[in-house]
């Protein structure tokens, strides 16, 4: 193949990405304004060309669809830091990681609804996005709990159904609160939720006989094991 030809195919490629990638943004607008159910004919017409143009930039409706939930995941893993690298008191911690899930899901109330529906991959038995979220932030979470019991000298074993548990009780009470409020604003239920949570995690550490002000600042678990050699 001539270097004519290979230039060629590099600039193509380099061209239907960056193609791909403004449809995906695209997509994403869509959804925000029209719906979880938004079509590729709707996310078509957002961009002002045919869909059978944008099916020469994707193996058909459930390639976009992919790309569209993997970029949409990203966006709600990378809201979610705060969760897994939490600075101040404990209930300042909690109170943070809890708020940026919600505020997320408020903001992109559609596009979460979206997510339900579509997997990141093309396998028959791959779960919905949202497993993936929450699998991938419950051990992440799950990981922190286990640094900060190792670091004060505790059984970690309770760190896995804990990461997990807690991630899932948010998600979860989430997804009903925007279905039906119940009276509660959204900084009233982030408050209560995070109260929740840290009652949870106080009762497994007075367990193991830590005793934490959830009002004073924490220090970070290798700050804390160093503290205790």
């Amino acid at each position: 193949m001539s270097e004519a030809v290979d230039g060629r195919a590099v600039r193509w490629a380099g061209q239907r990405e960056r193609r791909r990638a403004d449809f995906v943004e695209a997509a994403l607008q869509t959804i925000a304004e029209c719906g979880p159910t938004t079509s590729i004919e709707q996310i078509a017409a957002q961009v002002g060309v045919t869909r059978t143009k944008l099916y020469r930039y994707f193996d058909g409706a459930a390639d976009l669809h992919r790309e569209v939930a993997r970029r949409a995941a990203g966006m709600l893993i990378t809201e979610l830091e705060p969760v897994w690298k939490p600075t101040g008191s404990p209930l300042e911690m909690v109170t943070i990681g809890v708020g940026a899930h919600i505020r997320w899901l408020t903001a992109h109330t559609n596009l979460y609804l979206y997510l339900a529906c579509h997997s990141l991959t093309a396998e028959p038995d791959a779960p919905d996005a949202i497993t993936y979220i929450r699998d991938t932030a419950g051990a992440l979470l799950a990981q922190l709990l286990a640094d900060y019991l190792n670091a004060f000298g505790l059984d970690p074993q309770p760190a896995q159904p804990l990461g997990f548990g807690i991630f899932g009780f948010v998600d979860s009470a989430a997804r009903q609160w925007l279905r039906q409020p119940g009276g509660y604003s959204e900084e009233e239920f982030i408050d209560q939720l995070a109260e929740w949570v840290w009652l949870l995690l106080d009762t497994t550490l007075k367990a193991g006989g830590v005793h934490l002000d959830p009002h004073e600042p924490l220090a970070k678990p290798e700050e804390i094991a160093a503290a205790r050699t």
